[in-house]
Order: structure tokens, then C-alpha cells, then sequence
């Protein structure tokens, strides 16, 4: 922990989400949004969670999908170290939980780390296309209107649509076409000293087998077809909270905000995302007339809803695989994990040349 205080990432996420979060709450009325709490119907979240948890077994299976080419797992196998990375993200800052998926999954399957971090790298890909194109279609077919909320959302477009585009074609263009990837990859790592060029050039090939589903337009399109039934899900955990708030948008406006919300989490924050969620969701209900206090009480409770039950089930099987908090803690900062990851793998390389698992 005191090492995560002295790391300038970390107060810059603080910095910012508290920004995000004062933005959320200016115009609330302490009041009204008690009353909107306290009148809220909390047996919509039974239907709500159980939404969410089969997008988040959805997630396992289009996993088990991108990880086909480096080895066959389960979605059984890898729910629980999804849930997991889901858990690390709310506690732990710069989306640790990422790299911690891909060590736990390294470790106990003998598989590259730097591999499963290309699948991962692709997943996140195609969420992030899966989210651009839910917002572009919903607000060609409904407007938002006028309004910073309305301001907010084609802004997300137009910095978002394109460089999710072209991440995708700079992808796809690197998967189809390994070994002249690594013809100029290895070209460029001639400029390091001695063995080390070798050695990081096996690291960016366990990377590039990570991308092998992409080298299969029937894996692109699972992939593709598996994230928008993904985020339908999670957008239907959004829609039957707002139900519990008696408020009755279409739900389109519902998957605008889970669009909103987040790609705007991209941005750094605290662990669990406090106010860069806030802030789009809040914005998209006012753009469609929801009140402000009744916008940010919604909001505070969905974000609840978010975080609570995946951390706690992301910490018995954190648990139950016998790791521990305090492991994680050891991987609080992003630079010394990909350090970790890049060293096992320099060793594999080092040790008799890279081999896909």
C-alpha cells in the first residue's frame, strides 16, 4: 500500500475521479435523491444480478474462444479467474486486473502469460467496438437532443469510434500476417545489446499467438457475435434497476449509458471506477429528462450493484484457488507484473527457444 501512495499514476486516478464524481453530484438535491433511494424498489436487482453474472459466464466463453489457439480451456475453468480480474479491478488500481488474469491463468495452466495478455488485449478490443457501435446506431436512430449529456455522448463517438476502428485493422492486419511481424519486430530488436533482442522477441511472439483467433473470420465473428450478447445482458441489468426506480425509458437509452459509462471507464481512475461511471450515466439519464437527483441515486445504486457482488465472489475464488489479497498487493503497480510476465517468459526463451503451448 504505501508503495501504490508514492506511485504519481495512482493520485492522478484520485485526482480525477474526484473531479468526475463533483461533476456527478452538482444540481443534486440531497433530498430528493434520499426520497428516489428509500422509494426504490430493491427486488429488481434479483433479475438485475442475474443478468449480469451470465454476461460475465458469457465472458468465460468467448474467453475459452480467443484462448483456443494457445490451449483448449473451459468456461467452467475459467469463470472463476474472470471473476477474479473483475475483483482485482475494484480494488486494485490501472486495471491490474487484467495483468492478474493472466498470471493466475499462466501459473496454474502452464500456458504463456504473454499469450493470454494478447487475448486479453483482443477481448477489450472488441468490447470497446461492441460499445461504439451500440452508441452510433442508437443515436442515429434517437437523438439526445441539446445538453451536455447529449454533448457527452456524440463527443465518446467521435474520439471513440475511430480509434477502436482502427486498433481492430491494425490487429487484424498484425494476426494474419505473423512471421512479417516478427521479420520487423526482430529487425527493430537488433539495436539491444546482446541476447536481450532474443529474448524480447519471444515475449512479442507469445503476444502474437494470443492474437490467433483473428487469423479466422469464423473467430471474429464468435468473438464479435458473443460481445454484443454480452453487453445486452449487462445493458438489461441496467434496464431492470431503472424498472426498481419506477422511472420507464426505452431501453435503448439504457444500453447508451452502459456504452457511455464504460468507454468513458477508460479514462484513469480509483479502483472501482468512482465518478468516470458516474458521471456518463448520470449525464445520459438527464439527456432523456430524468431528474438530477433521481439520475445520481439510480446511479450510486447500480454502481453498488456493479461492484458488491462480483468482488465478493471474486474474493472466495481468490480464496479458494489459495492465493490472497496480499498477492495481489505484491501487483499493485503495472510496471513491475509486465516486468514479471516479460521476465518468465525471457526465461522460457532463454532456456530453449519459444514454443506455443
Amino acid at each position: 500500500m504505501p508503495s501504490m501512495l508514492r506511485n504519481w499514476r495512482f493520485w492522478l486516478g484520485v485526482v480525477i475521479s474526484v473531479f468526475f464524481l463533483a461533476l456527478s453530484l452538482r444540481g443534486v438535491k440531497i433530498t430528493e435523491a434520499w426520497a428516489a433511494l428509500k422509494s426504490a424498489n430493491y427486488l429488481y436487482l434479483i433479475p438485475a444480478f442475474v443478468s449480469y453474472f451470465i454476461g460475465v459466464w458469457l465472458r468465460s466463453v468467448r474467453w475459452s474462444v480467443l484462448l483456443r489457439p494457445v490451449k483448449q480451456l473451459s468456461a467452467r475453468r475459467l469463470f472463476p479467474v474472470v471473476v477474479i480480474g473483475y475483483m482485482a479491478n475494484n480494488v486494485l488500481p490501472a486495471r491490474l486486473g487484467e495483468l492478474v488474469r493472466a498470471w493466475i491463468l499462466g501459473e496454474q495452466e502452464s500456458i504463456s502469460k504473454s499469450a493470454t495478455v494478447g487475448t486479453i488485449v483482443v477481448e477489450r478490443m472488441f468490447d470497446g467496438l461492441t460499445m461504439v457501435g451500440f452508441m452510433v446506431v442508437v443515436l442515429a436512430l434517437f437523438p439526445a437532443g441539446t445538453g451536455a449529456g447529449a454533448d457527452l455522448l456524440s463527443g465518446i463517438v467521435r474520439v471513440g469510434a475511430p480509434l477502436f476502428v482502427i486498433a481492430l485493422l491494425l490487429f487484424l492486419a498484425i494476426a494474419s500476417s505473423r512471421s512479417a511481424a516478427m521479420a520487423v519486430t526482430n529487425g527493430l530488436l537488433r539495436i539491444l545489446p546482446g541476447g536481450l533482442g532474443v529474448k524480447v522477441s519471444g515475449v512479442i511472439g507469445s503476444f502474437l499467438d494470443g492474437l490467433g483467433a483473428l487469423r479466422s473470420l469464423t473467430g471474429v465473428l464468435t468473438v464479435f457475435g458473443l460481445s454484443i450478447i454480452i453487453w445486452l445482458f449487462e445493458a438489461s441489468m441496467y434496464y431492470l434497476i431503472m424498472l426498481g426506480f419506477n422511472l420507464h425509458l426505452p431501453f435503448y437509452v439504457l444500453l447508451l449509458a452502459t456504452a457511455a459509462a464504460n468507454l468513458f471507464t477508460i479514462a484513469p481512475s480509483t479502483p472501482g471506477y468512482v465518478g468516470v461511471f458516474d458521471f456518463p450515466v448520470r449525464m445520459t439519464l438527464t439527456a432523456f429528462g430524468v431528474a438530477e437527483s433521481v439520475a445520481i441515486s439510480y446511479t450510486l445504486v447500480l454502481h453498488a450493484a456493479l461492484w458488491l457482488p462480483i468482488t465478493l465472489l471474486g474474493l472466495y475464488y481468490l480464496w479458494r484457488e489459495g492465493l490472497s489479497l496480499g498477492w495481489l498487493r505484491q501487483r499493485s503497480t503495472a510496471a513491475p507484473a509486465l516486468a514479471a510476465i516479460g521476465e518468465a517468459e525471457a526465461d522460457q526463451v532463454a532456456d530453449g527457444g519459444h514454443k506455443s503451448p
